[in-house]
């Protein structure tokens, strides 16, 4: 995230130009830029609709599948979770139980 806020500095509607910021908005963490002079905020397009997506679709009940690959067993996970979340093929991901039958998923 940090790597890229020094992009977020824009011209604000007051005239001043914004300094780059980091947002945490529902649990998201967004890049944006802030007006000092009057406060006004910018969010980045794409962390804004990441934002968007997950809010569409955090009370639905979405189900996935499981797979075999290999000596393997997969799940696969609906697309609209997986653009929700920002996932790609081959990104690491923490998961440990919450009891019995429920386990989280926590991507980095």
């Amino acid at each position: 995230m940090k790597r890229e806020l020094k992009k977020e500095k824009i011209k604000c509607q007051c005239g001043k130009w914004t300094e780059p910021k980091e947002f945490n908005i529902d649990g998201f963490k967004m890049r944006g830029s802030e007006c000092s002079s009057c406060g006004e905020t910018y969010l980045n397009p794409e962390d804004a609709n990441q934002a968007l997506i997950y809010n569409k679709i955090k009370h639905e009940v979405l189900t996935g599948k499981i797979a075999k690959s290999g000596n393997s067993i997969v799940v696969r996970l609906p697309k609209r979770l997986v653009e929700a979340l920002n996932l790609t093929a081959g990104e690491t991901v923490t998961i440990s139980f919450e009891n019995p039958k429920t386990v989280k998923l926590i991507c980095s």
